[in-house]
């Protein structure tokens, strides 16, 4: 009876150890899920990667087309651009929208309306309104906007942004699009057609900044 008995309670001590695991299978098991996450998340990363830099580059497009075609829209509703030395390029607050071919990131024009006749800015500045239109080349935060001489009595309406805003991550009053290259370069006869060169740039996922460039010829007037 006893030897039976003694030969049951050594079975069961078997069984308990098969149900368990030791210190070495703990281990072993560890490393192998390690090395399955070291051989997954590699992949995992780029995969991540490449949509946020997918995303980065369709919302440089995206931006970039639809504010060229803003401005290629206004151009052809205009009829004569307004130089930077004219009282007419001023607003207000004495800001000067006019065009100057040595600084042209911005451009003044008068539209085809009836007497008296509404005038249209484009320019890249900073998103404050007493802020004078801002060479993107110097400025951290540039943004390109659109402003409009209209009403009863007619005056400068507050500013339309022709991109769309992408908060900074590290300051969401800041946006994460940036303008780096703005041009209106007038030529042709009777300087009736503009050249528009935009580029804009935005922050990608390894913290590399990423361009967009667009070139589009527009003729003034043009309906």
């Amino acid at each position: 009876m006893k030897s039976s008995s003694g030969e049951k309670l050594v079975e069961e001590g078997k069984d308990q150890r098969k149900a368990s695991f030791t210190l070495i299978e703990l281990l072993v098991v560890v490393g192998l899920l390690s090395l399955i996450a070291f051989l997954v998340y590699p992949a995992y990363l780029g995969t991540s990667r490449s949509y946020s830099l997918t995303d980065v580059k369709s919302s440089l497009q995206q931006n970039a087309r639809l504010a060229v075609k803003k401005m290629v829209t206004y151009l052809e509703a205009g009829m004569v651009v307004i130089p930077e030395e004219s009282n007419e390029a001023t607003d207000g607050d004495d800001n000067n929208y006019g065009y100057d071919k040595s600084d042209p990131h911005k451009i003044v024009f008068y539209t085809w309306n009836t007497s008296p006749n509404e005038k249209i800015a484009l320019y890249a500045a900073l998103p404050v309104l007493d802020t004078e239109p801002i060479n993107p080349a110097e400025e951290e935060n540039p943004l390109l906007y659109m402003r409009r001489y209209s009403g009863d009595p007619p005056e400068w309406q507050l500013p339309e942004r022709l991109v769309r805003f992408i908060p900074s991550e590290k300051d969401p009053s800041l946006p994460q699009l940036k303008v780096t290259q703005l041009n209106f370069i007038l030529g042709g006869d009777n300087e009736d057609k503009v050249l528009i060169t935009l580029e804009l740039a935005r922050e990608g996922p390894l913290k590399e900044w990423r361009t967009y460039k667009l070139v589009s010829a527009v003729k003034m007037g043009a309906r």
